[in-house]
């Protein structure tokens, strides 16, 4: 085998501290090689790479198999330098050490941090060296003799040099090699280009760099510049290696979110007694409710199995499906916060809360503080550290609506005989500017509504998005859905019916609405037709009668056709970037129109087929059944909007 490296000697090119090396004079200028950050530490790692460098493996091989930047053979050679150089001065400090610092050990571990530490046994020789005994010490000469070749070596010399080079290596590295730990610094163990860019992002340590990654999911490392897919894989690998040293990271965390279960996601963080979710939540036994002076009479037989506040609570969502439905999220919001308050505010369980902590609690929602511990950033993952119960004040419609759920609440505990009375039962019902009126001025006008229309159909040809959004649009005017309801149908749920006069047939949409309530809305044929179209640019085909029911009527863009279902909160996103698009189309032709556009939500579509349906006199019973109105009088706001509009149009005509 061949000498791809040499330590340093008087002869040879010596090793400097930051991994480069002093060149011997020659008029050939060479271009410097990476330096190599002087704080590395040395690991098995590098000790498997070295060896397949001694054993003559592909230099490029095995720095995609060892080195966090893979096959970038300046960065290898560099490395080979400094591995070399590193070797060099353990052997040095080892053979400059005092005689007695080479006993035998009480046969405790050795500090892997500390390249010093005697070798096991008090032989601190390089084993096979010429076939004579160990030395007392370790000798740099006979490591310098180790790896230089005498002239005219045969092939099999050499092949019983590269044995004991070998050997040697393993001697050493109990003696050199460090493992890593949480609180060491990411310069020690990758190259500088890498630490530069984690350090940058303030990722300092290795415990910083893992729960950078467990926080930040599958896709980590794209808020590190310069850091692409490979080079993160590497990463990953490494730190799986030393899990035993640096703990593991959570297999959920590298899986991706939409792909990822509720089970996954909540498995990043493991239960505290802290301000946090309802399933990484700890309650204090102090605090847990147990021994709560509202909980019903001893000797009374509670109708739930719940012995603890938060175990109340988790039966009364249980009760209240479809879970993870966007009402049910609404009633977990609400019961979260109560809880977390009770215990982290107030510093009670919830089962000992009376009628003034809860006239305290309305207006804590209306200003929770203090800040840092309550409010947090909007869309926030739940499985976050950072993550917080509010994203700011509660208005006074959004006051009005956690009493509502959590009166709800506390009197569903005492019909379950976990409490004996409901502390908000003595309350007033907070009162919220304009009670129960639809903001109906969040809608479009006519001339908007053909301008969004208009726009639709020029975005992009040929883009599944486009006929997406192209079908969502005329969808949701025309049928008035909330947004929830329009993340939630399925073309299952679509029926036909024949009609004499048409051969198309008359469309109804038959699903569970808000408030659990069956509802029933009419689909024009024409949108049917879009439908059908939209299906086609998704890869499923026109006849929606084949494919599963459960098929979601507006589902993910996925390059291999197959449906996937959008949540609420991304159905949202695709509706503000189609309204912020269409404003900056607008905002040079009408500025105000824009900014309207601009704030307009997917609830303005709900609003504008209410306004446009009265305006073109469809009867007032025919819109409360489409919109699902509970009550007539609901649905009648919007014959004031028409009223607004007839009086205008008078005025306009000088009719006075």
């Amino acid at each position: 085998m061949s000498d791809p490296v040499r330590p340093p000697d008087s002869r040879a090119p010596t090793a400097t501290p930051d991994g480069g090396a002093d060149r011997v004079a020659t008029p050939v200028r060479r271009r410097q090689r990476a330096p190599v950050a002087p704080t590395r530490l040395l690991g098995p790692h590098h000790f498997a790479f070295y060896r397949g460098v001694l054993e003559g493996v592909d230099l490029a091989r095995l720095a995609d198999r060892y080195l966090d930047t893979g096959r970038d053979l300046r960065v290898a050679r560099a490395t080979v330098d400094w591995i070399a150089g590193e070797l060099t001065r353990g052997v040095r400090r080892l053979a400059t050490r005092p005689r007695a610092a080479q006993s035998p050990t009480d046969g405790h571990d050795h500090d892997a941090h500390h390249p010093d530490a005697p070798a096991p046994g008090g032989a601190a020789g390089i084993p096979g060296m010429a076939g004579t005994p160990p030395p007392r010490r370790w000798s740099e000469a006979a490591w310098h003799a180790l790896f230089h070749a005498p002239a005219g070596e045969s092939a099999a010399a050499r092949q019983a040099r590269c044995q004991r080079q070998q050997r040697a290596l393993e001697a050493l590295q109990p003696l050199l090699a460090a493992r890593p730990a949480a609180d060491d610094a990411v310069g020690g163990w990758f190259t500088p280009a890498i630490a530069q860019r984690l350090v940058a992002v303030g990722w300092t340590t290795l415990g910083a760099l893992q729960a950078g990654i467990a926080q930040g999911g599958a896709r980590w490392y794209r808020q590190i510049s310069r850091i692409g897919t490979h080079t993160a894989r590497r990463i990953e690998a490494w730190l799986a290696e030393f899990a035993t040293e640096l703990g593991a990271i959570p297999p959920a965390a590298l899986v991706p979110r939409r792909s990822a279960t509720a089970a996954e996601l909540a498995s990043l963080r493991p239960p505290a007694a802290m301000v946090a979710p309802l399933e990484a939540l700890l309650l204090p036994p102090a605090l847990d409710g147990r021994h709560g002076h509202n909980r019903a009479a001893a000797g009374s037989e509670s109708r739930i199995a719940a012995q603890t506040d938060l175990m109340a609570i988790h039966a009364w969502l249980g009760v209240h499906p479809p879970i993870g439905g966007h009402t049910w999220r609404a009633y977990r919001t609400q019961a979260e916060r109560f809880l977390l308050w009770a215990v982290f505010a107030r510093g009670k369980a919830l089962s000992d809360l009376t009628v003034e902590d809860c006239s305290a609690y309305l207006a804590f929602l209306a200003d929770p503080q203090p800040a840092a511990q309550w409010v947090g950033a909007r869309g926030t993952p739940r499985y976050r550290f950072d993550w917080r119960p509010f994203e700011g004040p509660l208005s006074a419609g959004s006051v009005r609506q956690a009493f509502t759920i959590v009166k709800s609440l506390c009197a569903w505990l005492v019909s379950a005989q976990y409490l004996r009375y409901n502390p908000f039962a003595l309350l007033p019902k907070p009162k919220a500017a304009r009670q129960g009126r639809i903001q109906v001025a969040r809608s479009f006008t006519e001339t908007q509504w053909q301008f969004l229309r208009s726009f639709a159909t020029g975005l992009p040809p040929d883009d599944a998005r486009t006929a997406r959004m192209q079908f969502l649009l005329r969808f949701a005017y025309a049928t008035g859905l909330r947004i929830s309801e329009q993340a939630q149908v399925t073309v299952g749920e679509l029926r036909q019916q024949d009609l004499a006069a048409d051969q198309r047939g008359m469309w109804t949409l038959s699903f569970v609405g808000k408030g659990t309530r069956a509802r029933e809305v009419h689909v024009p044929a024409p949108v049917i037709e879009a439908l059908r179209d939209y299906l086609a640019a998704r890869g499923l085909g026109r006849e929606f009668e084949r494919l599963h029911p459960e098929t979601p009527l507006i589902g993910r863009v996925k390059a291999d056709g197959q449906a996937g279902r959008l949540s609420v909160a991304q159905l949202d996103a695709i509706w503000k970037g189609f309204f912020a698009q269409a404003a900056e189309v607008l905002a040079t032709e009408d500025p105000a129109g824009a900014a309207r556009l601009a704030q307009a939500s997917a609830h303005w579509l709900r609003h504008t087929f209410g306004s446009h349906a009265i305006a073109r006199g469809v009867a007032l019973d025919v819109v409360q059944h489409q919109l699902g109105h509970a009550s007539l009088a609901t649905t009648s706001v919007y014959v004031h909007v028409e009223d607004a509009r007839r009086a205008r149009e008078l005025d306009r005509a000088g009719m006075y």
